[in-house]
């Protein structure tokens, strides 16, 4: 979109809201590399692949874990080349990684899979979500996160049963193929029609305030004044090692959660679609209490 067009727009609606929408249609459009996707995929993917089930989700484990390594490099390069380059960039190779998930033969190639949806995905697109919207918002931001993380209570609603259903249509290796289609269709259209990474570029200041002049791409890009710690400063305290073990430590347990959810509730006779169906409560409870979170922040 011209920035001549974007700012027309902002006369009516600050533009910020738009990129909120996209923000929160990425983070939704992250579900087929989400865990509670693999719930439904794990019985699947260990027949087809005659894998036992603690094989494949070992697989998930450790490939989680060395996509997480990559995630400073993607912040690295939203910092150089703004949002709105690296979504496009991680929203084509997600499609691609899940069309290319559903060619897997064995272990290794099972493995690489993972990583690669984990990495660009629940990683590198959610990453870039949060740097467009927090770029956008600063009085406003804790609010304007938690209405972009709404997008992740529909996914969670939404990509289960959609994956259940597939599997049960085409099979779970076309589903794949399905799935990544899917992610072009959501993503790719929308970054390219409306992202702007920062609000300078179109003469404009976090949550709406007008700036004198519209920045060129070099200024924009170097427009951020560093507010409270570096990160070197940051790696010293005592705060931010607290802050990021407990939020790490309760990934694992939702991962944990999410990831064998299906399977327990069929195990214990519950119908496959009713099981990945259970997904909405998780999800309407997330769409009551997020809001609020944001507004306490």
């Amino acid at each position: 979109m011209t920035t001549a067009l974007a700012l027309r727009i902002n006369e009516r609606l600050f533009y910020g809201w738009l990129m909120l929408g996209v923000g929160g249609l990425g983070i939704f459009a992250s579900g087929p590399a989400q865990s509670f996707i693999f719930s439904v995929y794990l019985t699947p993917l260990s027949e087809g692949l005659q894998l036992s089930q603690t094989s494949v989700s070992s697989a998930y484990a450790f490939a989680t874990l060395l996509a997480a390594f990559g995630l400073p490099y993607t912040g690295r390069l939203i910092d150089r080349l703004g949002a709105r380059k690296v979504m496009l960039g991680i929203s084509f190779l997600f499609g691609l990684a899940a069309i290319a998930f559903s060619t897997v033969q064995n272990l290794v190639m099972l493995s690489l899979g993972f990583m690669l949806l984990r990495f660009l995905g629940q990683g590198s697109l959610m990453l870039s979500c949060n740097n467009l919207v927090s770029q956008w918002f600063s009085r406003q931001r804790g609010f304007a996160l938690s209405l972009m993380g709404l997008g992740f209570s529909l996914s969670i609603a939404i990509y289960p049963p959609l994956a259940n259903w597939l599997i049960e249509l085409v099979g779970w290796r076309e589903s794949w193929i399905w799935l990544g289609l899917l992610t072009w269709l959501l993503l790719l259209p929308p970054i390219l029609a409306f992202v702007h990474s920062k609000p300078e570029a179109l003469g404009l200041q976090p949550d709406g305030k007008q700036t004198d002049v519209v920045l060129s791409e070099q200024q924009r890009l170097m427009s951020d004044v560093n507010v409270g710690l570096t990160l070197q400063q940051a790696l010293r305290t005592s705060a931010f090692w607290v802050l990021a073990g407990g939020m790490g430590t309760l990934s694992m347990l939702i991962t944990a959660l999410f990831f064998y959810q299906v399977p327990i509730f069929v195990n214990h006779g519950l119908d496959k679609q009713a099981a990945a169906n259970l997904f909405s409560i998780t999800a309407l409870s997330m769409v009551i209490f997020m809001p609020v979170h944001g507004r306490l922040l």
